[in-house]
């Protein structure tokens, strides 16, 4: 309820500046993207703190240009590349921290940071648009449901499937993707009893 009341106060606050229609646009592009999820809004409100809190401490420990942080319900993923297994248990450590915390995944890889090219980069974006722009285009997946994340050619997904159909659709979209490696999968189906 906390949550729910600061976000209404900044929202009050911000259309009282000059930016009020650009800023009112986003905030029900926002209310709409969160109405179609199946999370609630205390959730989304809750993760996003979650994610900006383990990213403050990855900024603080030198790590956050080499780890992605994704929050669904309270369970983090961490991935990315880091040179040592102490990196790996430091940004770890940072996750468990948070209150609110029910599982941290941590898919860090620990490998030589020569090992990580730009070329490396620029392939793993493009697989990552190549699955998201495929999800947009069935009318069977809820797209918006789901983060699509990849490192070294291997492709996270997280997030909250209707069903068992779709879930398997959405593994099946990824691993067709030219250069994927391999699919881990995340995902939780909207009506199980883990999700609460």
């Amino acid at each position: 309820m906390r949550l729910i009341t600061s976000f209404l106060l900044t929202i009050f606050l911000i259309t009282q500046s000059s930016c009020t229609p650009l800023i009112i646009g986003s905030v029900v592009a926002t209310a709409t993207s969160i109405t179609m999820q199946d999370k609630s809004l205390g959730n989304i409100i809750d993760d996003t703190t979650m994610v900006i809190r383990i990213n403050k401490g990855l900024l603080k420990h030198g790590l956050f240009s080499s780890i992605k942080v994704k929050v669904s319900e309270g369970r983090v993923l961490l991935i990315g590349n880091v040179d040592t297994p102490e990196k790996q248990l430091t940004a770890e450590k940072i996750a468990w921290q948070q209150k609110e915390v029910k599982e941290v995944i941590n898919e860090i890889r620990v490998t030589p940071i020569q090992m990580t090219s730009m070329l490396d980069t620029t392939v793993d974006g493009i697989i990552t648009g190549e699955i998201r722009t495929r999800l947009l285009g069935k009318r069977n997946i809820k797209s918006i449901n789901y983060s699509v994340n990849t490192v070294d050619r291997v492709v996270y997904l997280m997030g909250i499937a209707q069903n068992k159909a779709e879930l398997k659709a959405v593994i099946a979209i990824a691993r067709k993707v030219k250069g994927v490696k391999q699919v881990v999968s995340y995902i939780r189906y909207r009506h199980s009893k883990l999700r609460h």
